[in-house]
Order: C-alpha cells, then sequence, then structure tokens
C-alpha cells in the first residue's frame, strides 16, 4: 500500500466521527520544508474516535472541518484488543507500557522493497498540515527510526506534554533535547467504540507519546533511516460518543 493511500483511507474514516467531550495537546518541532520550520504547538478543539471492528482511528485535530483542510493528528490503533484489559480471557491489558509506533509493514515508499515484520507496530501515527501548507499536502509520519541532523532541526524545544515512560504525567515540563530518538506511546484508557459501557470510563479514550516524524519518501533502499522532520510530544483523553456524523452540509 502507498503512503497516499493510507491517507486517503483515514481521510475517509474522519467525516464519519463525532466530537468527544475531553481535551489534548500536542508540541514540539518541526522541518517541513516551505511550510513549517521551528517550534510547533496544536491545541485541539475537536477529538474523536472512529472504531472498526477491532481497529480504533482516533482524531486530535484543530477544528472541525475535513482533514483535507484542517491541521491534527490521526492515531491509528490496530488492534485495540492488544491493548484494552479483558478480564473475560484472563488479559491484563498493557496500558502505561510504551508501545511502539511506526509504518504498517505493507507501507513503503516507491522503489523500496516490503520487509516482514514478525511483531509489527501496533499503533500507526499521521501528523497533517492542510491548513497551515495550503500550497501543497504536507503529512509527516511517526517513524520508528529517523536520522537526527547535526544542525539542531530536530532538537525539541522545552516540550510541555507527556512522557509515555513516566506513564502520563499530562502537565510534566520535560527537557529540552533530541531524547531517545525512538516513537513510543503508552495508554490509559481505550474505549471499545460500544456506548453501552457500564461507566462513563469505559468509553474514555486517554494516552501520551513522544514521537519522531518524517517523509518516508526521503528513505533510500539499504541507506540510513529518513531524515527527522519533526519531533512532538502530547497527550489526550476523551470520551467516545456516536452521533451525527460531522459534516459540512445538512
Amino acid at each position: 500500500m502507498s503512503l497516499g493511500g493510507v491517507a486517503a483511507a483515514i481521510a475517509a474514516l474522519a467525516p464519519a466521527c463525532s466530537q468527544g467531550e475531553g481535551d489534548g495537546r500536542i508540541v514540539g518541532t518541526l522541518d517541513a520544508p516551505d511550510c513549517w520550520t521551528g517550534a510547533f504547538e496544536l491545541e485541539p478543539d475537536f477529538l474523536a474516535a472512529v472504531p472498526y471492528r477491532d481497529a480504533l482511528t482516533l482524531r486530535i485535530q484543530s477544528g472541525s472541518d475535513f482533514q483535507n483542510f484542517s491541521d491534527g493528528l490521526t492515531i491509528l490503533i490496530n488492534d485495540r484488543t492488544k491493548i484494552r484489559p479483558d478480564p473475560s480471557r484472563g488479559f491484563a491489558g498493557r496500558y502505561r507500557e510504551p508501545l511502539p509506533v511506526d509504518l504498517p509493514p505493507a507501507v513503503t515508499p516507491p522503489g523500496m522493497p516490503v520487509r516482514g515484520d514478525a511483531s509489527p507496530a501496533l499503533v500507526n501515527m499521521t501528523l497533517y498540515l492542510q491548513r497551515s501548507c495550503r500550497t501543497q499536502t504536507v503529512t509527516l509520519q511517526a517513524v520508528d527510526e529517523v536520522t537526527i541532523p547535526a544542525d539542531g532541526t530536530c532538537t525539541a524545544q522545552a516540550l510541555l506534554g507527556a512522557d509515555p515512560t513516566q506513564g502520563c504525567a499530562p502537565d510534566k515540563e520535560l527537557p529540552a533535547g533530541v531524547g531517545s530518538g525512538k516513537s513510543v506511546i503508552a495508554f490509559t484508557s481505550i474505549s471499545n467504540g460500544k456506548l453501552d459501557e457500564e461507566t462513563a470510563a469505559e468509553r474514555l479514550n486517554a494516552g501520551c507519546f513522544d514521537v519522531y516524524l518524517a517523509d518516508p519518501r526521503e528513505a533510500t533502499p539499504d541507506g540510513p533511516p529518513p531524515p527527522c522532520r519533526g519531533h512532538i510530544r502530547g497527550s489526550f483523553s476523551f470520551f467516545f460518543e456516536r452521533g451525527r456524523p460531522s459534516q459540512p452540509f445538512p
């Protein structure tokens, strides 16, 4: 599957979601050529979840317009049953555990071979800047590994966000620096896409992340990882709600 195909698939889901009650914040630094270079902050006011079978797509966005005209972040949980606790099958869950974030194994840039992965990442993440970068389509993908340039363009500022390795502390001030170079996310709650839960807490989606962004098209076969195009940290907490789809027409 191409990178454009993944973005299109997520965009197709986006208009069918309904806004949930909650909040979030994303901060860091970006290096998107001809669009955005320097400190970045997204204060989302649209948070939504789209369940599909065992998958769950979280959309954290500024404004409720279509993704094609907005700035925001999508988090795709490929199989929430491998993260969410399930007492019926004796599964304790993986809450507060730092989970790797990477591209799906089948998503490769042109000219790059598809490589097998015995343990693919459960979570994929995309930052889109369609409102800020109106002259071009800009999406950056969270990847497992990047090449960090020596000029400091991927060095994070003093980031206010959450540290997944410390169990999601949303108001913790983190030091500046390049960090670990590894993209991770930790959840403290994941909804199962149902409204008939016994408590509202079972409909909560909450977590935090520390990820490195890249344009995978800049990778080369058998070469180094793609150059770092961003380092962001953030947290989110909102309830899954089902209602009228968010769309710009009656």
